[in-house]
């Protein structure tokens, strides 16, 4: 884990796939307010405030993960001015839409529109949802492997309204939603072990 020092109220932390690995965390505990990432979270502050006398002192503070595909990934910390809760976060909203509103609302569609991520225990869960879903879904799907999981990577661009719900009840019968897709997308890309690398619903029903 590094952290760096951006100014008096901004650090920035690097957090590795090696520094989950060495505190038993899994990728998913960092999606939801698990003791792993609690714990995680309070180490950086204190690693902060040690090197850099960052701290908190009842302050207000945004943060900000973003993948790295060659790291892991980044959060930044920002520390707002102590002038009132309402003025401080709309001070800092306003100042980062006058800086990339365009950027940020290409990326916020991108993220939205783009895939669907289901983690899997084994491979058979997959091949019986690959069949329950043939009439169902006909896009894009990808299969990984990473550890010991499987994951399906599938475009959103296929499906009908009524179509997403019932495909959606489907794969959270059999696996698990991911939520930080921007994250996992990188990840997988760069550390899972792609297993059919397109139409990978059709090939399951073909050959499984």
């Amino acid at each position: 884990m590094k952290i760096e020092k951006i100014n008096e109220n901004m650090i920035k932390v690097t957090i590795s796939i090696n520094d989950l690995e060495e505190r038993n965390i899994d990728l998913n505990a960092l999606n939801y307010n698990s003791p792993a990432a609690q714990e995680l979270f309070w180490d950086m502050m204190e690693q902060a405030e040690e090197q850099f006398g960052f701290n908190l002192s009842d302050s207000q503070l945004i943060i900000e993960p973003l993948p790295d595909s060659n790291e892991g990934f980044i959060i930044t910390i920002t520390r707002l001015d102590e002038d009132g809760d309402f003025e401080s976060i709309h001070k800092y909203i306003k100042s980062k839409l006058k800086k990339s509103d365009l950027k940020i609302k290409k990326k916020s569609r991108k993220i939205y529109s783009a895939i669907l991520i289901y983690s899997f225990n084994g491979i058979d869960d997959i091949c019986t949802l690959a069949k329950r879903v043939a009439d169902i879904y006909t896009g894009e799907s990808s299969l990984y492997k990473c550890k010991d999981t499987y994951y399906l990577v599938m475009a959103r661009n296929s499906l009908t309204v009524a179509g997403s719900k019932a495909f959606e009840i489907s794969l959270n019968e059999f696996g698990r939603k991911v939520s930080n897709i921007s994250f996992y997308e990188g990840y997988l890309n760069e550390y899972g072990e792609k297993i059919i690398e397109n139409n990978a619903f059709e090939v399951l029903r073909k050959y499984f």
